[in-house]
């Protein structure tokens, strides 16, 4: 699956929009209940988490939510964790569905906006990288 968001930097506050994803499988090959949830990690702080509201029966949410992450210099050396995940529909239970982190650091330094679509990767490795969709011409 995949994950289209863009990161602005406003004087140290990360915002984060969440604008749409594709390809969201879960189990058996059916359509899920997806949302995204995104946290700076480590962080044992659960109050820094934040989610979109659940989009239920679909390959292809469509989110467009707006959320906010002030930066302390603490923050810095973390990392901006975006994960997206299934919830089952009979239980209260959520599966991964992939995940992407970017650096706290080199965002707050970017000069430009990041945005685009984004690969979702396997947790150990969404943990520690992101990867874009290459544009094709």
């Amino acid at each position: 699956g995949q994950l289209k968001l863009s990161i602005e930097v406003q004087s140290r506050i990360l915002v984060l929009h969440i604008m749409e994803a594709k390809g969201l499988m879960g189990k058996e090959h059916q359509p899920c209940d997806s949302y995204v949830k995104m946290s700076i990690v480590p962080d044992a702080n659960w109050k820094c988490r934040q989610k979109t509201k659940t989009v239920p029966d679909s390959k292809n949410p469509v989110f467009h939510e707006h959320f906010l992450f002030p930066v302390q210099e603490v923050d810095e050396q973390k990392r901006l964790l975006v994960t997206v995940w299934n919830r089952e529909r009979n239980s209260r239970q959520s599966e991964l569905i992939g995940c992407m982190s970017f650096g706290v650091k080199s965002l707050l330094t970017m000069d430009k906006e990041i945005g685009g679509w984004y690969y979702l990767l396997g947790e150990d490795l969404g943990r520690t990288k992101h990867l874009k969709v290459a544009m094709r011409r």
